[in-house]
């Protein structure tokens, strides 16, 4: 019998690639991906069961969609989220359902930042030093971040996305002004004031299966995704190659290990951030999140052989399947930028396929927007147009992306269309 999955969120892309490998699939999606996203109705009819709820966070909502899957006898073999935004709803529906990934304590710590560090750093690792805020006692978390960070500090929501809604904050005033003015709504909200850490960012991308890593890659941001002002400057990573970074690969696989034991993960695909130092050997945490990671990361891993979420989707439906890139190590850096307009408008002009041919090194361009599209503020995680691309060394790979960047950014242009 084909391996049954309960997908939570709409992906095409991963739709599809479970489909191919043989998986029956069912899928459970919101209103706010419904109103959204394009989800294609044509695809809809070709599934099992599909559920659209409100929300991910209703509890008697998720209960009704496991009681119809145990009354019609169709129990998932794996419950599967996503999203950052459907974590609590997946293992909540694991726990129904009777399967054992995610668990509902996992999904916690892999949610809340407060109970992430808190769970890492008693395993040994190092972390971001951190203030839990609430917006009910602003005083007194004004006062604390005061007496045990100082400023500046990072202000970031408790269970965000991204960069989204992180920002720097300077002051004792600036912080009173941010978490005045989010609890104007008269709902409690949780934030965290995080001391500044120096030095290079990197993220880890690995596939775990039953407690054993099936793949790991270390990619270095071009730049800290906090130091990025706009969507298509600086705005991309760099997969290290394992030979040249040897000590790096072995004390992160070591830190992973902690990590995982420490949230509870055995199973899935996750992205990990940390900073370093250059020259240095230490290694400082900063977040994790139990789902594929954005921009560009899992595509430059075509470059070995699979897209990672491929990869990633093969371990899912045939979990005793080999490990993945076991002889594609990179023999040099491969990587990707985002190339963006600078204006939020209609697209109505992109850089041209045989533009972006004009250079060699660029192996595969991926268009998230078009022309035709609205695109909107360009903050760090607007994506908009991937250039995947090698280069011989770190410091010709960020060359090259500076050089695509001025070569290409200009041939986008929007329009705002003025309304009355």
């Amino acid at each position: 019998m084909s391996t049954r999955i309960l997908v939570c969120r709409w992906d095409p892309y991963i739709l599809a690639a479970l489909r191919e490998e043989g998986a029956e699939v069912a899928l459970l999606f919101d209103t706010f991906e419904a109103a959204h996203f394009h989800v294609a109705e044509e695809v809809l009819k070709t599934l099992p069961y599909v559920f659209r709820i409100n929300s991910f966070d209703d509890m008697d909502e998720l209960g009704q969609v496991a009681t119809q899957l145990q009354h019609d006898g169709w129990i998932p073999d794996r419950v599967v989220s996503l999203s950052e935004f459907s974590q609590f709803g997946a293992g909540y529906l694991a726990q129904l359902l009777g399967c054992p990934q995610p668990t509902l304590e996992m999904a916690l710590r892999t949610r809340d930042k407060r109970a992430m560090k808190k769970a890492v750093r008693a395993a040994g690792v190092a972390c971001t030093d951190f203030v839990s805020l609430r917006t009910s006692e602003v005083a007194e978390g004004v006062r604390r971040t005061t007496a045990e960070l100082g400023f500046p500090v990072v202000a970031k929501p408790a269970a965000g996305l991204g960069t989204l809604g992180t920002s720097w904050v300077r002051s004792e005033e600036e912080l009173t002004v941010l978490l005045t003015g989010l609890g104007n709504d008269g709902v409690e909200h949780f934030m965290l004031a995080e001391q500044p850490v120096a030095g290079d960012e990197f993220h880890v991308d690995a596939i775990w299966v039953d407690g054993e890593c099936k793949a790991l890659g270390i990619m270095r941001y071009l730049r800290p995704r906090l130091a990025i002002e706009t969507a298509g400057v600086g705005n991309g990573s760099v997969l290290l190659p394992r030979e040249e970074w040897a000590e790096l690969y072995i004390d992160v696989e070591e830190i992973n290990r902690r990590v995982y034991g420490a949230l509870g993960i055995r199973d899935g695909i996750t992205h990990l951030e940390f900073f370093k130092e250059p020259g240095e050997r230490r290694i400082v945490f900063s977040e994790i999140a139990s789902r594929f990671a954005g921009g560009g990361i899992t595509q430059t891993y075509r470059a070995l052989g699979d897209d990672l979420r491929i990869a990633w989707i093969k371990s899912v439906v045939d979990p005793g399947r080999p490990a993945p890139y076991a002889d594609g190590e990179p023999s040099r850096y491969v990587g990707w930028i985002n190339l963006a307009p600078r204006e939020a408008g209609t697209i109505v002009a992109e850089p041209s396929q045989s533009d972006i041919d004009a250079f060699d090194y660029v192996v595969e361009t991926v268009r998230q927007h078009g022309v035709g599209d609205e695109y909107g503020d360009p903050h760090p995680s607007a994506w908009c147009l991937f250039l995947i691309y090698g280069a011989d060394s770190l410091e010709q790979f960020e060359e090259r992306g500076r050089e695509l960047e001025k070569a290409l950014n200009d041939g986008f242009r929007t329009e705002r269309v003025e309304t009355a």
